[in-house]
C-alpha cells in the first residue's frame, strides 16, 4: 500500500471552499481524501503544458490540483 500524500489547499482555493454549500463541501472532501491515496485515479485529467498539475470533475464541482512529491496541492475550486 502506498504513503498517503498530504493534502494542502492554496488560500484562493479556501475562499472558494468557504463560498461551497454544506453538500459540496462534503463532496469535495471526500474527493479530497480520495486524492490523498491516489492523486491520479482514473477519470483525472492531466492539464497539457503544465507539470504535475491535473483537473478532477465530481458534478458540480471542478478542482484542479497540483503533485508535488507527497503533497497534494489544492488551487482552485469552481462550480459547473
Amino acid at each position: 500500500m502506498s504513503t498517503p500524500y498530504h493534502i494542502k489547499i492554496a488560500p484562493p482555493a479556501v475562499q472558494q471552499i468557504k463560498q461551497l454549500s454544506a453538500k459540496q463541501q462534503k463532496i469535495l472532501f471526500k474527493l479530497a481524501e480520495a486524492l490523498s491515496m491516489n492523486p491520479r485515479p482514473p477519470g483525472a485529467n492531466k492539464i497539457s503544458g503544465m507539470t504535475g498539475l491535473y483537473s478532477e470533475t465530481v458534478s458540480p464541482l471542478r478542482l484542479v490540483y497540483k503533485i508535488e512529491e507527497q503533497d497534494v496541492l489544492l488551487l482552485l475550486v469552481k462550480t459547473a
